[in-house]
Formats: C-alpha cells, sequence, structure tokens
C-alpha cells in the first residue's frame, strides 16, 4: 500500500520520494516480520483469527512461533483458533465473531461459544442480550448496524458472556458435561504450566549495567528501530 501511495505521488509530482528508505530482512524472518507489521496495524479480532490460520495451513508455521512472533501466549492464541472455529460453523457462530469485531461481545473466550449448539447458540442471544420479541438474527443485525454507523453499542463483559452461556439444559451443548469439565480443567493445567511471557523484573548487579548500555544504544544508534527496542527496554528495567 505504501509503494502504491507513493507511485500515486510520483504520478502528480515526480521530484517527491526519488529515494525511499527501506529495510532488509533474512528471508527466513519474512513470517516473524509480517506478523508483527500486521499486528501493527490493528487488526479485528475475525482478520486476525485469518491471519493465523492461513499461515499456520498454508506456509506450515507452527503455532508456537506464530504466538512467539505477535509476542502473546500460547492460550492466547488458542483463542484465535477459536474465533476461527466459530467463523468456519456460519450463521448466527459467525455473527458472533462479527460481534467481537464490533466490540460488542469481548473475543477472550470464544469457548463459551463453540461449546453450544445451534439451538443453544439462538437461546442465550434471545433470552439474554436481544430486546424481548426480537429474533437473534434483528438483534444481530441491529447491534452491528448502530455500531458501524459509530454509534455507542453496549459492550457485554466476558464474566457475563461465560455466565449466560453456563448451566444450559443438556441439549444445548455439543458434549455432555463430564467431556466439557475435562477440557476445563485440561485448559487451566496448561495455563498453569505455561511459562510466564513477561517475567519478573531482574533485581541482580546487571540491571545497572544493561541500563548503561541501553542508554548508550537509545542515544547514539542510527537506527530507529534500534533506538525504540533500547527505550521500552529500559522503561521495562525501571
Amino acid at each position: 500500500m505504501r509503494y502504491r501511495a507513493i507511485v500515486a505521488i510520483r504520478g502528480v509530482d515526480p521530484s517527491k520520494f526519488k529515494v525511499v528508505p527501506a529495510y532488509h530482512t533474512d528471508f527466513a524472518r519474512r513470517f516473524e516480520i509480517r506478523y508483527q507489521t500486521d499486528i501493527y496495524q490493528d487488526l479485528l479480532p475475525s482478520q486476525l483469527a485469518g491471519l493465523v490460520e492461513h499461515l499456520h495451513k498454508a506456509e506450515q508455521v507452527s503455532k508456537s512461533d506464530i504466538a512467539r512472533y505477535i509476542g502473546v501466549s500460547p492460550a492466547t492464541l488458542r483463542n484465535y483458533t477459536g474465533l476461527w472455529r466459530l467463523m468456519q460453523r456460519g450463521g448466527l457462530f459467525a455473527q458472533v465473531v462479527e460481534l467481537m469485531d464490533a466490540g460488542v461481545f469481548p473475543s477472550s473466550n470464544p469457548f463459551a461459544w463453540l461449546r453450544l449448539t445451534a439451538t443453544g447458540l439462538r437461546h442465550v442471544i434471545e433470552s439474554s442480550f436481544a430486546t424481548e420479541g426480537a429474533s437473534a438474527e434483528q438483534w444481530v443485525e441491529q447491534s452491528l448496524q448502530e455500531a458501524r454507523r459509530g454509534q455507542s453499542v453496549k459492550r457485554y463483559p466476558t464474566k457475563l458472556v461465560e455466565t449466560v452461556t453456563d448451566g444450559l439444559p443438556p441439549d444445548m451443548y455439543r458434549e455432555a458435561q463430564e467431556v466439557r469439565e475435562v477440557k476445563r480443567d485440561l485448559g487451566l493445567r496448561r495455563a498453569a504450566a505455561a511459562p510466564t511471557l513477561f517475567p519478573a523484573k531482574p533485581r541482580s548487579a546487571n540491571v545497572g549495567a544493561a541500563r548503561r548500555h541501553l542508554t548508550t544504544v537509545s542515544n547514539q544508534s542510527r537506527e530507529p528501530v534500534l533506538q525504540t527496542a533500547a527505550q521500552s527496554l529500559l522503561e521495562y528495567l525501571k
């Protein structure tokens, strides 16, 4: 997009942008750079879910590498896989993701929705969110239209979503309660065993030396990327 913008500008004024600065990176880092670039463009949850699945399936990038590239925990990355599964189901399930894009529902726990059958999902929307007498589709469409027009929409917290999708009759869930409980326990254990992405700040004597080196890089480097990274690390070590 930047290249096309520059071409368009030069079409009007050929004196502009005779030289364009650019970073060159190793081909092996192309996925890492792509993710970082796309993340900085603030992708919607559905777009990020699509990007994760595309690079995992089409380019055979492991999801552990994807999590590392974009700086999130494996548990957070599994949320994007859950969003993708909702999108693939279509119907109201896909529309729930659209509501996440609009900020109506949080995107942090797609598995609360995934465990429901189509009947269960309709029941939850019509009994807990839609106005009286409105169908699930009508409420979804109205909410999306209001969000697209820039109108203020009600935003529902994760805890509420988990509450209203819990304790329903068995026929509204895709799996038996025992299976859901086993999966939940496994998820909790996995999250507890996973290393923290942001460990406690070091308190050793090396912190002072690290700060001095980072200050030197921040003040003297000619590379904007290195300057920014050094400044961020200095903030972290305060």
